[in-house]
C-alpha cells in the first residue's frame, strides 16, 4: 500500500526535474545585442483583421529591421491592398504576390521559401501574420544570436498567448508547460 503514493509521485519528478532545470538554464534575451540587419517575413493568407498590428509591431524596432516582407498568399480578402498601404508609410515594407504552388509544395513553407529568397537581411526573422512582436522582442531574439550569445544559428520563440474563456485560461499553460517540460 505505501508503494502507491511513490508509483504515482515518482513518474511526475521527472517532467518537474526538467522544469527546474530549464528554467535555471534557458537563455533569455537580453535587450541589447549586435546591430544585425534583419528581414521580418510574413507569409499571410487572407489577414486582414492582424496583418497592419503584426507590420507595425515589427517596424517599431528600428534599429534592427531593414524590410518587413510580406507574402500575400492568394489572399481573398484586403490583405495586399492593407500592406500596399502600409509600403506607402514606410518604404521598409514589401508584398510579394503569391504564385500557384509548384508541384511537391504545400502553402506555408512554399511561401516561407520565396521570402527566404526576397528577404536582404542578414537574420531572416519569420512572423506568422496572426502575432504581434514586442516592444524591443527583435533585439531579444538578436542577442541569442549575436557574438556575445553565440549559443545559436536558430531561435524559436514562444509567443505569449491571449486567453479569454475559462477553457483557455485552463489549457493554454498546459501547453507552454509540455515545452518545459519534456525539452530540455
Amino acid at each position: 500500500m505505501s508503494e502507491l503514493p511513490w508509483a504515482l509521485f515518482g513518474p511526475a519528478c521527472l517532467p518537474l526535474g526538467m522544469t527546474l532545470v530549464n528554467l535555471a538554464t534557458w537563455p533569455r534575451g537580453r535587450d541589447e545585442a549586435a546591430g544585425a540587419r534583419v528581414s521580418v517575413l510574413v507569409p499571410a493568407r487572407n489577414e486582414e483583421s492582424n496583418i497592419e498590428g503584426c507590420v507595425r509591431a515589427a517596424l517599431a524596432d528600428t534599429a534592427s529591421v531593414v524590410e518587413v516582407v510580406v507574402y500575400d498568399d492568394q489572399s481573398t480578402d484586403r490583405t495586399p491592398d492593407l500592406v500596399r498601404a502600409l509600403g506607402a508609410e514606410d518604404p521598409r515594407v514589401r508584398l510579394v504576390q503569391g504564385e500557384p504552388l509548384p508541384p511537391g509544395w504545400i502553402g506555408k513553407p512554399h511561401a516561407c521559401h520565396r521570402l527566404a529568397r526576397e528577404a536582404s537581411g542578414e537574420v531572416l526573422l519569420f512572423v506568422d501574420a496572426d502575432t504581434v512582436l514586442e516592444p524591443g522582442g527583435v533585439t531579444r531574439i538578436l542577442s541569442l544570436m549575436g557574438e556575445r550569445g553565440a549559443r545559436a544559428s536558430a531561435v524559436t520563440a514562444v509567443p505569449r498567448q491571449e486567453v479569454e474563456s475559462p477553457f483557455e485560461r485552463l489549457i493554454v499553460p498546459l501547453l507552454v508547460l509540455t515545452y518545459t517540460s519534456w525539452f530540455p
